[in-house]
């Protein structure tokens, strides 16, 4: 038998094994799941379903809830940023409040907030059993009306904004580091943080109680790196002078801060010791991209940044990005009201802390 023939012999033995084969893989692909409609609202980010806290911890959580503007209206708000156009809906509200009850944060941190009593009204109105007693913000003069705040469980014990910090020195001090200003060196935090102090009581209401201090940020959006590493700079070395006088300082920077994870902004907290909470993600097998994108555009662009203090106190496997309802690609939020659901565009980060006290006691 010659080589040709052989040859064709055995192809045509295989033929029919290949056939097989390919109908095998199509049947498959016909019986897998249909791809996901990228068009129609639902979840894509971050975990459908909370981790639960540990017993003992104390879980603080940031969350920007994108433009939360009571249905009152301001007098010191008018014209193109009159706040009653600006109302949430109240299926708003509730998407909102069903993101927060299913967190479950003892110290809820909240950048995008109207005001303080509009805060209230929000808390009163659908979060009123969920034991925020204690609430802080501060109107900090920013044209949207819009500022940061706090929610929480336990007393506190102290607020501090920095409204009229000027910034035009943090320029001056990179001037020689490629980063000239060329007139547009930032003067002033476009919104100025606000720092909490609070104070949780002793495990079992004996001993000390554990003092703890966040930051919450809302760095300038946009095309406006230097602004926002202003701003961080600004902000480290305010903490710095603090930190000086009570080096024990349980410090937590957390919020929107409008940067990639490698820009420069982020950069100068890592650089001033502070750990990305992504240090401690919960993971699994597989690809968990999608659960840490913390905004629906998928970025990665909110941060709980942990001084060594608090990040001793971590509860590792603890950090989490929780998601919800994504508005779908088609969705302009320009023009487009927002699907039933919706939330907001960022979703909530989390992190549990088990005070050193609770340690001890355990």
């Amino acid at each position: 038998m010659t080589s040709t023939l052989r040859r064709t012999i055995s192809l045509l033995v295989r033929v029919p094994l290949i056939v097989t084969i390919l109908q095998g893989g199509l049947a498959a692909a016909q019986d897998a799941s249909p791809a996901v409609d990228r068009d129609v609202p639902g979840h894509r980010f971050g975990r459908e379903t909370p981790l639960p806290k540990p017993d003992g911890a104390v879980r603080v959580a940031a969350y920007n809830v994108l433009n939360l503007f009571d249905p009152f209206d301001d007098p010191t708000l008018d014209g193109k940023y009159d706040d009653l156009p600006m109302a949430t809906s109240r299926d708003r509200c509730e998407s909102i409040s069903r993101a927060i009850r299913a967190i479950d944060a003892d110290v809820l941190c909240l950048e995008e907030v109207e005001s303080e009593a509009a805060l209230r009204w929000f808390r009163d109105e659908f979060l009123a059993d969920l034991g925020y007693d204690h609430i802080a913000s501060r109107d900090v003069g920013y044209y949207r009306g819009v500022e940061q705040s706090v929610l929480s469980r336990f007393p506190i014990t102290g607020i501090t904004s920095w409204p009229d910090e000027d910034l035009a020195d943090m320029a001056a001090k990179k001037t020689g580091d490629g980063w000239e200003s060329k007139g547009e060196a930032p003067t002033s935090f476009q919104r100025s943080p606000i720092m909490v102090d609070v104070e949780v009581p002793a495990a079992g209401g004996s001993g000390d109680p554990y003092a703890l201090t966040v930051v919450v940020v809302h760095h300038k959006s946009g095309n406006f790196k230097r602004q926002r590493e202003s701003e961080a700079l600004q902000i480290v070395e305010l903490l710095d002078a603090r930190l000086e006088k009570e080096p024990d300082l349980n410090l937590i920077v957390l919020g929107d801060f409008n940067a990639g994870p490698r820009d420069r902004s982020v950069q100068v907290y890592k650089d001033a010791g502070f750990v990305n909470a992504y240090e401690h993600r919960w993971q699994r097998e597989g690809d968990t991209r999608n659960l840490f994108r913390t905004h629906e555009s998928n970025r990665v662009i909110d941060y709980i940044m942990l001084h060594p203090n608090a990040d001793a106190e971590v509860v590792e496997n603890s950090f989490q990005v929780v998601g919800t309802l994504h508005p779908g690609d088609k969705y302009d939020w320009r023009k487009d009201d927002p699907p039933s659901g919706y939330a907001a565009d960022h979703y909530p980060l989390v992190i549990d802390l088990v005070p050193k006290d609770s340690k001890s006691s355990s």
